[in-house]
């Protein structure tokens, strides 16, 4: 018998095909599975290779052995006549049919299902990797970073002097609106740097640098500039600038530096843009110091610096109160106040209002004076603000960003837009911490979580002490991909960079919740109640605490006791509204609900409700099911339909992972079991495993507590939360001393 023959009688060529498909198969799906839970490309690699050894020795044992009814037996010791591998070989040629089968249904899938997915993250990152390089290239040679200027008289007192002469000049060169003008920011964050020009502007995207020095002497002043081409590190212009020291001389110096920066990289002017360079804020050398004294220390954004900022736009407008510049310092320097500082909105906002007014009354054209106006209405007079200052001041990348953030706050379904604004506003400030963080989160909200998470991190590597950017990726993680495990580990990142800051045990409690450490989460209570925690804080936990160990009665307490203290907490009663239809207090719920938004009994309020909720317009479906169940049927039933139909229409054109937010809730209310079971199946396949804890003990899903697909789901999640307890209880042990 010839060797091919006998390679066939021995069904070799059999077993090698079913081994090469069979290998083929597990490797594919090895890929897919590994990512999801945490594994490098290592464990995959190491599959790889098993297989390929193996694949030599399989074909060496299909030589040697044959199946027999007995068992496995050597091919010399079987009788020719009782030899069954006729019959192997058919079963061989069935179990290579059938894992072909598989393996073209896995390409299938691959194919049409994940493929898209995949690509549109892939062409995503490669838009945001691209931009950069596609700005720089569309303003060509014109774009430029005014580096920190030194302080050459030596004084400390004269760095404030130094720093506002810059922080100006910079304003002015960022009327050109041909150029690209990076903020201050980020420019300032090279003061005293080391680094060489090429670096500096490859880090901040610019082709220009101009540098300079300032020496104040007496009632004179000396500056003195250079600009630079960043790719030769050659000169293209520089000069020494000696005046006396007057508002006039001063604002005179920064136009003339203006106009020969806009000459040297061949920026045309319009005469708008040259009538604003050539304009002279004020005349009162006094009140220029004060106003530049407060703008340096606003720029620290820190609550006692804010108060003083305040303080000094004041004197400017007092010495000068025809100075527009200094009450939109007076404007922002209270806005920020009211995020950064102790400052009520109530009580600073008809002064801000004051403010913005005189400094359109003063001057029209002030792009900064409608970025405030903007950020201090915000409704739909806000847009028409924020695109004027925007025109006016084509570089002030706080525009783009109040712009963006108003966007994306009163229509969802313009997010794409909002990220364009902030790409622009991070491309002229790209190392601001809240440019950077507001761009993640809109990528977030989005669902490009890829991308999220990626900008996130490049906040953390040029921050790494900004422990609130740890704080924004432990949420992408925990929150939204049920990552839990990698959540808790950048809160105790976070914890390390700030440990008197007990705020970080609020999360973490939600996190023990998830994982069902039901200990943890009270260690963690107990730690923030140590710290001085606030009553609503200690409240929320106190609840969830509570719902955790199955005490409705105590959870009702609860909410009653904190609802008072988080009446104007809209996302915090929801929250607790939530907790109350878990566990079946229906008429809590519906009064909790309504006394956040009344507009749910009114039909016509209801489209502008859609995309503003917690747990995105599945909201509405929960309001419905309350009214089904309260006796309103004919509202219940009316809001159902509708919130239903811009779940399902809407809501996919918001966010690429729009199942993360309990569509199923509209299901089971209608009574759509099927739909209901698939949106759960795709939450878990997305690994979106957040909350269940707390919504899937809704009455609503009583109709598939029972069922095998919703029994197999909950098994796997649990899995899936095993693992990653297994993860971080081994992290635990191994950082012990």
């Amino acid at each position: 018998m010839s060797l091919f023959n006998e390679l066939k009688r021995r069904n070799v060529f059999r077993i090698g095909a079913a081994y090469v498909v069979g290998a083929w198969l597990l490797i594919q799906v090895t890929e897919t599975i590994f990512p999801l839970f945490g594994f490098g490309d290592t464990p995959a690699r190491l599959v790889v290779i098993v297989l390929s050894i193996g694949f030599i020795p399989s074909l060496i044992l299909s030589w040697v052995f044959e199946f027999t009814p007995e068992g496995l037996k050597k091919d010399a010791d079987v009788d020719s006549e009782k030899s069954i591998t006729q019959t192997t070989g058919r079963k061989l040629d069935r179990i290579i049919l059938v894992v072909l089968a598989l393996a073209l249904g896995y390409f299938a899938f691959d194919k049409f299902v994940l493929d898209p997915v995949e690509d549109e993250q892939i062409a995503q990152s490669a838009r945001q990797e691209g931009l950069t390089a596609a700005l720089t290239k569309s303003y060509g040679d014109k774009s430029i970073a005014v580096l920190p200027f030194d302080n050459r008289s030596n004084r400390e007192e004269d760095q404030f002097f130094t720093d506002g002469i810059h922080d100006d000049l910079l304003t002015t060169i960022a009327k050109i609106g041909s150029m690209k003008v990076i903020s201050r920011t980020s420019v300032m964050e090279y003061r005293d740097t080391l680094k060489k020009i090429p670096q500096i502007a490859k880090e901040l995207g610019v082709a220009n640098i101009l540098g300079g020095g300032i020496q104040r002497s007496g009632n004179h002043v000396r500056i003195n500039v250079q600009l630079i081409d960043a790719a030769t590190d050659n000169h293209l212009w520089a000069e020494t600038y000696d005046r006396e020291l007057t508002a006039e001389n001063l604002f005179a110096v920064q136009s003339e530096i203006t106009n020969k920066i806009a000459d040297a990289l061949q920026a045309e002017l319009s005469t708008d843009e040259q009538r604003r360079i050539d304009a002279r804020p004020t005349d009162n050398l006094l009140a220029y110091e004060a106003y530049m004294r407060g703008r340096q220390l606003m720029a620290t954004r820190d609550a006692d610096n804010l108060k003083r900022a305040t303080e000094e736009f004041g004197k400017a407008t007092e010495i000068d109160p025809s100075f527009a510049l200094a009450w939109v310092g007076v404007a922002d320097s209270l806005n920020l106040s009211i995020g950064w500082g102790d400052a009520r909105a109530e009580d600073v906002y008809p002064i801000i209002e004051d403010a913005i007014n005189n400094a359109l009354a003063i001057d029209n054209d002030l792009g900064e004076a409608y970025a405030s106006l903007g950020l201090l209405h915000w409704n739909d007079e806000s847009e028409t603000a924020f695109q004027k200052a925007i025109e006016l001041s084509p570089n002030y990348a706080s525009a783009y960003q109040w712009y963006s953030n108003h966007i994306g706050r009163h229509d969802p379904l313009r997010r794409q837009e909002s990220i364009d604004l902030l790409q622009k506003a991070a491309k002229l400030d790209p190392r601001s911490r809240i440019i950077g963080l507001n761009l993640g989160r809109s990528y977030q909200f989005k669902g490009l979580y890829t991308l999220a998470e990626r900008q996130y991190r490049k906040v953390i590597e040029v921050h790494p002490d900004f422990e609130t950017a740890y704080l924004f990726l432990a949420g992408l993680y925990w929150a939204r991909t049920g990552q839990f495990d990698k959540g808790l580990a950048l809160l105790n990142e976070a914890s390390a960079l700030h440990p008197e800051y007990y705020f970080y045990n609020l999360p973490k409690g939600a996190i023990y919740r998830n994982l069902g450490y039901l200990e943890a989460e009270q260690e963690a209570r107990d730690k923030m109640a140590d710290a001085g925690a606030e009553e609503w804080m200690l409240g929320i936990a106190d609840a969830h605490i509570s719902f955790g160990k199955g005490n409705p009665a105590g959870t009702r307490e609860i909410i009653n006791r904190l609802l008072p203290k988080i009446q104007h907490m809209n996302i915090r009663r929801v929250r607790v509204a939530s907790l109350a239809l878990a566990q079946g207090d229906i008429q809590l719920s519906r009064e909790i609900y309504l006394s956040v938004e009344p507009r749910w009994l009114e039909p016509d309020q209801w489209p502008g409700l859609m995309g503003t909720d917690f747990w995105g317009n599945q909201t509405g479906c929960l309001v419905a099911w309350l009214f089904l169940n309260s006796g309103d049927q004919e509202l219940g039933t009316a809001l159902l339909e509708q919130t239903t139909a811009y779940v399902e229409n809407s809501m996919p054109l918001l966010s690429e992972h729009h199942d993360g937010y309990f569509p199923e809730t509209c299901y089971l209310t209608a009574g759509d079991t099927e739909k209901a079971l698939l949106s759960i199946e795709t939450q878990l396949a997305h690994n979106h495993l957040t909350d269940w804890y707390v919504v899937h003990q809704m009455p609503m899903y009583d109709q598939i507590r029972h069922e095998p697909r919703y029994q197999a789901v909950l098994a796997e999640r649990e899995r899936r939360i095993s693992v990653q307890r297994e993860n971080i209880e081994k992290i635990a042990a191994d950082t012990q001393p």
